[in-house]
This record gives C-alpha cells, sequence and structure tokens, in this order.
C-alpha cells in the first residue's frame, strides 16, 4: 500500500552580492534629544500635566521633577515629543530649549586641579611635580562657577572598651545572653563647615577643571597668601573672574565673592554643583543666541 509522503515547500532566497550591500543607505537611528528648563513655572501643576500627557511619566515622578526645575529633564526625548514640550512650555511663559544628545555638553568628568596661577595672559595648570599640564588662555575661559558643597559630619573620640566590659561580654557570650551595645552618644559629634568648589569650563576645545577648596596650592598668590585656605579660596577666585573678562560668571559665584554667607551658593554635593554649572552654561548660551536674534530682526 503506497504511504503518502508529506509535500516538502523550499523558499529560495536571493542574497544580494557584496557590492550591492555596500552602496545602500544603512538605517541610522532616530535622534534623541535633552529638554533644559530655565525657570520655574508659575502654574506648576500645568507643566507636570504637560509632561505626563507627552512623555507618559507618572504624575508624582512629573511634579518632584518640576519642583526642583530649572533643570534639565533625565530622560531623553525624540523630535515630537521635544517639539510638543516646547511648544507647551512657550504656551505657559516658560524659558526651554532642547538640545540634540550627541550636541549637549557633557562636563563630567572634571579634571580635578591641584596646582594652578593666574598669569597675565591665562591660566596655568601644573602637575604635582610642577610640570605644565594645560594652558587656557583668558578669552578661552567661557565660564567660572564656584560654591560651598556641604559636609558629612564627623563623630570622634568614641571611647574604647575596657578590660572589665570585656570580660563582661565574655560572659554574656557563654551564658547566652544580649550583650549590651554603647551609646553613639559617647562619640563626639563635629560638624563640618561647607568647603568651596570651583568649576572652570574652557572652550576649544571643551574642558571643565575642578578646584576644591582644601586641595589646591595657592603659592601663586605670593605676599597676598593668607594661612588658612578658607582665606586663601575666595582670593582665588576673584583673581580668577578679575582675569577672564569674557566669562560668564554664575549668581553662586557672585554670592561666594560677596560674602553673603551661604544664600544661593550653598549646594549638597559635588554633583549638584556640577548640575548647577551646566545649567549655567547653557543658559548663557540660551541669552547669546537670543540676542544675536534680537540684533539681527532690529
Amino acid at each position: 500500500m503506497a504511504v503518502d509522503q508529506p509535500l516538502c515547500y523550499i523558499e529560495t532566497i536571493e542574497i544580494p552580492a557584496l557590492s550591492e550591500l555596500q552602496g545602500r543607505p544603512m538605517s541610522q537611528p532616530p535622534i534623541q534629544y535633552r529638554l533644559v528648563v530655565f525657570h520655574a513655572p508659575d502654574d506648576p501643576p500645568a507643566i507636570r500635566d504637560l509632561f505626563v500627557k507627552v512623555t507618559g511619566a507618572h504624575p508624582t515622578d512629573a511634579m518632584q521633577w518640576v519642583a526642583r526645575v530649572p533643570g534639565t529633564w533625565p530622560k531623553t526625548l525624540s523630535a515630537d515629543q521635544s517639539k510638543a514640550l516646547l511648544d507647551g512650555l512657550y504656551d505657559e511663559g516658560v524659558a526651554a530649549e532642547a538640545w540634540r544628545l550627541d550636541l549637549f555638553p557633557d562636563l563630567v568628568p572634571p579634571h580635578n586641579v591641584h596646582v594652578a596661577a593666574c598669569l597675565a595672559d591665562g591660566f596655568r595648570v601644573s602637575g604635582l611635580r610642577g610640570e605644565p599640564t594645560h594652558w587656557v588662555p583668558w578669552e578661552k575661559i567661557e565660564l567660572i562657577s564656584a560654591g560651598r558643597v556641604d559636609q558629612a559630619d564627623e563623630f570622634r573620640n568614641v571611647s574604647p572598651p575596657s578590660w572589665t566590659s570585656a570580660v563582661r561580654s565574655g560572659m554574656m557570650a557563654i551564658f547566652r545572653r544580649p550583650a549590651i551595645r554603647g551609646r553613639t552618644r559617647r562619640a563626639d559629634r563635629i560638624i563640618r563647615d561647607p568647603v568651596g568648589e570651583v568649576y572652570i569650563v574652557r572652550s576649544e576645545p571643551r574642558i571643565c577643571f575642578r578646584i576644591v577648596e582644601n586641595a589646591m596650592n595657592y603659592a601663586y598668590l605670593g605676599q597676598a597668601l593668607r594661612p588658612t585656605a578658607a582665606e586663601n579660596f575666595p582670593l582665588f577666585v576673584a583673581d580668577l573672574c578679575a582675569r577672564a573678562n569674557d566669562a560668564t560668571i554664575t549668581d553662586a559665584t557672585k554670592s561666594l565673592l560677596r560674602k553673603d554667607g551661604l544664600i544661593g551658593q550653598q549646594f549638597a554635593t559635588p554633583q549638584a554643583l556640577l548640575d548647577y554649572t551646566t545649567l549655567s552654561l547653557l543658559w548663557s548660551w540660551y541669552r547669546r543666541d537670543r540676542n544675536a536674534q534680537i540684533s539681527t530682526d532690529y
């Protein structure tokens, strides 16, 4: 008895030649954007609803971010999303700008500087052995951003356990009784003052230098040198600002030089100061482009 054999279908796939593949344009990934908001809105709930509608973010997350504005939206956006958000922010009277992800200024990681000098022709950065590593003409310094960063408190002078307490702990372990833990109040709490930091942004090429108040050699000050880093740091920042005539000086830097206390110049972490620096750099570009457009219109 003959058994029917199943039919087998074979599809022929034509593979193009390598020369044909090389001539075809490759598909490019969609361009992503970063959105920067420069001012706090007058109607935060309206801005929250706008971001929820366009990005699909949770209302609570969107509201928490709006409460921290000015700042940069933490996620990348498509071209359509960026346009929708810019249109909505414009209707609400909020200054904002969208940057292509590949053109967004990245100041990370900054170059940590320990030896530097403000000279007549420019800013010189040296290595730990005194060798010059960077030279920046004054006209190339684009932004100076200084502030004071909070430091974690310290606990010192904790009394070590005596030999009697060690014997008592051993007996408790033998009889399986809970050990008595030492009290944290025996430690002295030392509140540390905020430490000054300054970020210096140069252009062409864009490099960000970071100088920490108590990690800097101020020997170049010469006769103006003071006994402590806390005294020398404002002198260094003031000298830097006086020589970099074309640089943008942030409001926090001006507050530090005016010695306004900690109002407007205190930051929780170094990253918070760096984020403020990036936002200040973008704002300076935004104002420059807007002023150029106004002068062209008139």
